[in-house]
């Protein structure tokens, strides 16, 4: 241990301080109270108080190289807020550091603010953006509009007047809505006798009434403001004064919010509330566990509801319905926590109190709502790697990815597929260049990669958004539509008119088979809008789950597919034997279980791209596409057909064993690529593929280890089976034509 404190001490004494900006200080103090606190948690010894005291000196050493930075007052605050944290951390005194670092970090975010609004009435946009760096962010309701702010006073689009007015506006809502959460986490750890996060979210309440003072004092009072700093005092030791600090700020705003404002969190609000019931009808039956995932994204789905209330309670004039909204709230909290019956009916209140409160428009959500929480979450995640809380950064991962697929994606896929693809590796493994979130997490890998990452998919869905809203002209619909069903139904025709091709060209009386195709088409149509039906109306299919479903359809039917290519009778050779005893598989059953999954496997998915182009576009174009781009599948299934016609029949039925060997592996790609999405199956990018869009959107070829592998073995299996090889062998002879 001795050994390992000082590779510690010595690592901190080589490393680059990262210190040469405020910024950078800011970042080492923040983290380094984190650590700090880690290890308070743990035994007291000479190695951890050694390293205690390394940290220690790293810190105090980063914040004296930018000290200058600061006005004198600010950085006065921050000498006294980071003396009294030493001395509690260099004791060993848990509880205090705990509060004291809270503290410490609202010193710095009351001193970078005082700076960054002295930047912005200079017209100093640059150094305005660097000192909006040191800052929290929101975690529900979003936070784009300072940043945009500053970029406009950089371009000289907004006065500087406005451009502060927006930024403090952005500033003081973020921090208001971490003093709610701050002091509603308070009260649950006082509850559950969590002593030492009892200490941290007081003293981060404590910071947060220092920053919001003044504001405080103006909307609510200066006697409120001066009870409230009372109540903090009295709260170290007395926790019930946590409920009187929430009663207080009940319905505090410190800012007006617009009217574009009001309705996007309250969007934002009914979303979040309807999610709740989602995930906990899922999470929790007979009053246990049944998926932690479900029941752990329910509880922060609540919490978001709870925070984005708080902001918008002012803006509710029924104050009744207000109130009433509010102890439904904190009702639903309650069943939660004991995993009890009597969630369903409360949410159901709850959204019809919020539908009532705030208009018709509010139940509008759809993809606006989806892009703001997307950037809410990725904020979220970055925080939580920078705390080192990975575990916390996954499951924000996977809520990120839930507001990408199927809310902007559907909406995406008609108009940029490439651009929609991309973006879903960047939410899992990425690239072997340029690891996705997915990996960066799993690696554990923080600071700048995953900050670039998180910073690209932002872009990223900048454009996305760009996209999507642009207006659609008819033509662009048309093709839009068309593009969809030819790109999701030419797999399934091209795999039954080649197999009806294949089994043609050896003899079999391919009109027997047609009847069981045609079924198991109506039925896989029928099914696939029963499901639509059935996730919008009666329950709710997650994106993990839909990913799931339609890469284990996709894997049954590339296992079917695979045993009737097997099946095609051959000459001889040592799997003669095998085929004998595959003799007789294509079947009208068979066959129709193929038809069945292979139209199923994309049905679900493309009534959603349809149900989402419909939302901007007008249902002549998209239904002339619809048939355009249905009528082009068939062409191409009805040329494989026919070409046996005009074709020798050996080259016809090699080129068609060739073409269902090559659909089939395309099945296995993309039954793999599914389950990976699904989170079911680890993904490996490789470097050495070719990472085209062409092959991934067309082909299911992706540049991933896994589905590389599974499709080389499937191929091999082909290949052992005498119709392939004697494809492939033959390719290069003159075959015989032979009569019909």
């Amino acid at each position: 241990m001795k050994l390992l404190a000082a590779l510690v001490m010595l690592l901190l004494a080589v490393l680059p301080l990262r210190a040469e900006t405020p910024w950078g200080a800011a970042d080492i103090l923040r983290s380094e109270t984190g650590r700090i606190e880690r290890l308070l948690y743990r035994a007291q010894s000479p190695a951890r108080d050694s390293e205690i005291a390394g940290r220690l000196d790293h810190m105090a050493t980063a914040w004296h190289a930018v000290a200058g930075a600061f006005d004198p007052a600010g950085a006065a605050a921050i000498d006294a807020a980071l003396a009294a944290y030493v001395n509690s951390a260099a004791r060993g005194d848990a509880h205090a550091a705990a509060s004291q670092s809270r503290q410490l970090w609202a010193a710095l975010l009351i001193a970078a603010r005082a700076e960054l609004l002295a930047a912005i009435d200079h017209s100093d946009a640059g150094r305005a953006t660097n000192w909006l760096t040191i800052r929290d962010y929101a975690r529900a309701s979003g936070d784009t509009a300072a940043a945009l702010a500053v970029q406009a006073l950089g371009a000289g689009t907004v006065s500087p007047a406005d451009a502060r007015a927006t930024v403090e506006a952005e500033l003081l809502g973020v921090a208001a809505s971490e003093l709610r959460l701050a002091l509603t986490c308070a009260a649950e750890d006082a509850v559950s006798g969590h002593t030492i996060q009892y200490a941290g979210e007081l003293g981060r309440a404590v910071g947060l009434v220092a920053y919001l003072a003044e504001n405080l004092s103006e909307r609510l009072g200066s006697e409120t403001a001066a009870a409230i700093t009372a109540d903090l005092v009295r709260a170290e030791t007395d926790p019930t004064a946590v409920a009187v600090l929430l009663a207080r700020l009940e319905g505090y705003a410190p800012v007006a919010i617009s009217a574009n404002e009001r309705l996007r969190r309250a969007n934002l609000l009914r979303r979040f509330t309807a999610l709740i019931w989602e995930e906990y009808r899922d999470g929790v039956r007979d009053g246990e566990i049944r998926q932690a995932m479900e029941y752990i994204e329910a509880q922060l789905f609540h919490d978001r509801a709870a925070m984005i209330f708080g902001d918008l309670a002012l803006q509710v004039d029924d104050r009744v319905a207000a109130a009433r909204l509010a102890t439904v709230l904190a009702q639903i909290k309650v069943l939660m926590d004991a995993r009890a019956d009597g969630v369903e009916p409360l949410v159901a209140e709850a959204l019809s109190l919020i539908d009532d409160s705030f208009g018709t428009d509010v139940t509008a959500g759809g993809v606006a709502v989806a892009f703001d929480a997307l950037a809410a979450t990725l904020n979220e995640l970055g925080l939580m790697a920078q705390a080192g809380d990975w575990a916390g950064a996954e499951m924000k991962r996977l809520e990120a990815y839930s507001w990408f697929d199927p809310d902007i994606e559907q909406r995406l896929v008609p108009r940029a597929p490439a651009m929609a693809l991309r973006l879903e590796a960047r939410f899992w493994e990425g690239m072997a260049a340029h690891p996705g979130l997915g990996a960066l997490i799993s690696r554990q890998t923080g600071g700048a990669p995953l900050q670039t990452e998180i910073a690209a998919i932002a872009n990223d869905l900048t454009e996305a958004r760009s996209r999507i809203n642009a207006p659609s002209s008819a033509l662009g619909s048309l093709l839009q539509s068309g593009g969809i069903v030819f790109r999701e139904g030419l797999e399934a025709v091209l795999i039954l008119a080649a197999l009806l091709a294949a089994l043609r060209a050896e003899g079999t009386m391919i009109t027997r088979l047609r009847p069981a195709i045609a079924a198991g088409v109506v039925l896989a149509l029928l099914g696939s809008f029963m499901l639509w039906a059935a996730a919008r109306w009666l329950f709710s299919i997650s994106t993990l789950a839909r990913e799931a479903l339609e890469g284990g359809t996709a894997l049954v039917a590339a296992a079917v597919l695979v045993w009737l290519v097997l099946g095609l009778s051959g000459h001889g050779g040592h799997v003669a034997a095998f085929r004998s005893r595959l003799a007789g598989v294509a079947q009208p059953a068979t066959v129709a279980l193929l038809a069945f999954l292979v139209v199923f496997r994309e049905g679900f998915e493309t009534v959603l791209f349809y149900e989402a182009l419909m939302v901007d576009a007008a249902p002549g174009p998209v239904l002339g596409g619809l048939a355009l781009g249905g009528a082009a599948a068939l062409a191409a299934g009805w040329a494989v057909l026919a070409s046996g016609r005009w074709l020798p029949l050996g080259l016809f039925f090699r080129a068609t064993s060739i073409l269902l060997a090559v659909l089939a592996v395309m099945l296995v790609g993309a039954g793999v690529r599914g389950l990976q999405t699904a989170d079911l199956i680890s993904a490996t990018p490789v470097a050495w593929f070719p990472d085209a869009d062409w092959l991934q959107l067309w082909f299911a070829v992706f540049p991933v280890a896994e589905p590389l592998a599974a499709q080389a073995l499937v191929f091999i299996l082909l290949l052992a089976g005498s119709p392939l090889r004697r494809a492939i062998s033959g390719l290069g002879r003159k075959a015989p034509a032979v009569g019909r």
